[in-house]
C-alpha cells in the first residue's frame, strides 16, 4: 500500500460520497471505526463491484448471506448495492461475528471474508480456545489469511499516514461537516 500514493488518492475520492453514511453507521453501533475501511479491501469504495464469486457492492455481500441480512434482490432491484442498506447489513453482520466470536475482531473480520462456518471449522480443526490462540493460530483460506493483515495495514496507514509516506486528502464531504 505505502508505494502506491494513486491508490489513496483513488480510494479518497471514490470513499467521498459515501464515508459519511458509513462512519455513522458505525457509530451507531458503537463499532470500532477502522471497520469503516472494510469497503477499501472489499472493493476499493466501487459500489458497483462485482466479484468472480458474485459479491456485489461496497461491501461485497454474495447473495445467501445478503439475504440472511435482510437485502433483497430481485430482477428491479438489488439491495447490495444499495450504500444504505448494505452498509447497515454489513455493520449488523459484524456486530453479529464480534458476538458469535466471543469479542475476538479479527475472527469477527475473517468471518465476514470467508464465512463463520469457515472460521469455526478451521477453529475445531485447530483445537483453538478463544483467549488462548489467536487469529493467527488459524489455517484458513489464503484470502482471509491476507484479508486480515490488509485491513490492519489500512488501519496503520490512514492513522498515522505521515510515518508511511502517505499523503490522505480530506475528502471535501469531511471539511464540510467540520464546520
Amino acid at each position: 500500500y505505502v508505494h502506491n500514493q494513486p491508490y489513496f488518492d483513488r480510494i479518497v475520492e471514490r470513499a467521498e460520497p459515501f464515508l459519511f453514511w458509513i462512519v455513522g453507521e458505525i457509530e451507531r453501533r458503537n463499532l470500532p471505526m477502522e471497520l469503516a475501511l472494510i469497503p477499501i479491501v472489499e472493493s476499493t469504495f466501487n459500489p458497483n463491484a462485482y466479484s468472480p464469486k458474485h459479491a456485489v457492492g461496497l461491501w461485497q455481500f454474495i447473495g445467501p448471506t445478503a439475504k440472511s441480512f435482510g437485502l433483497q434482490q430481485d430482477w428491479w432491484y438489488d439491495g447490495r448495492r444499495d450504500i444504505f442498506a448494505s452498509t447497515k447489513a454489513a455493520s449488523h453482520f459484524l456486530k453479529d461475528m464480534k458476538r458469535h466470536f466471543k469479542g475476538d475482531w479479527l475472527l469477527a473480520i475473517a468471518s465476514y471474508n470467508t464465512g463463520a462456518g469457515n472460521v469455526g471449522k478451521s477453529i475445531k480443526k485447530a483445537d483453538y480456545v478463544i483467549g488462548k490462540k489467536s487469529f493467527w493460530d488459524l489455517n484458513l483460506p489464503r484470502e482471509t489469511e491476507i484479508y486480515v493483515p490488509k485491513l490492519i495495514a489500512l488501519r496503520d496507514i490512514m492513522s498515522n499516514p505521515s510515518k508511511y509516506g502517505v499523503k490522505i486528502t480530506t475528502p471535501k464531504a469531511l471539511l464540510k461537516e467540520l464546520k
